[in-house]
């Protein structure tokens, strides 16, 4: 009786010990759905930033292609938007890198910014803010940039007509 006791118990322990561990582990995937919900909810409302002010979308679109012809206001407006892009890019570059965001969910996201990089406004607003960044992403922003460059192509997200870069 003592050890049929004992291998109940035994066997009880085991079972408590997998529900827990079944607790945490689906207590980690719900934390980390609800990181990369709101990360995406960020991206979608700098969107909205820009497309619901006319002074900023303004701001934007003049700075992506001459950052420098922008008034001195509209550079800060520009700036502060591209910075928020940043920001936001690292957040799901270092989830990903960290194995935290499925690379279903961050590869677009990375295509779309790169190919923002080849902006030569936002390459501007990259040199002035890049020393705020995490080493990788850093890294990755200037391989993308140098890549853009090199092309020799100019983007155009908005359908703006392609140019040579200068």
């Amino acid at each position: 009786m003592f050890y049929i006791s004992q291998t109940v118990a035994a066997l009880a322990s085991v079972g408590s010990l997998l529900f827990v561990g079944m607790e945490v582990r689906h207590s980690n995937q719900e934390s980390r759905h609800r990181t990369i919900e709101e990360m995406l909810q960020n991206y979608r409302d700098v969107h909205l930033a820009i497309a619901g002010n006319a002074d900023v979308a303004r701001a934007w679109s003049g700075g992506l292609h001459d950052f420098q012809a922008l008034d001195p206001v509209d550079k800060e407006r520009f700036l502060l938007t591209a910075d928020l892009i940043f920001s936001l890019q690292q957040t799901l570059f270092l989830h990903y890198r960290d194995g935290r965001l499925p690379g279903e969910l961050y590869d677009p996201q990375r295509k779309r910014f790169v190919d923002f990089l080849g902006y030569p406004g936002l390459q501007a607003a990259w040199e002035s803010r890049r020393h705020y960044f995490h080493a990788a992403f850093l890294a990755m922003v200037d391989e993308a940039i140098a890549v853009a460059r090199k092309s020799g192509v100019t983007t155009a997200l908005y359908g703006e007509k392609n140019t040579q870069a200068s």
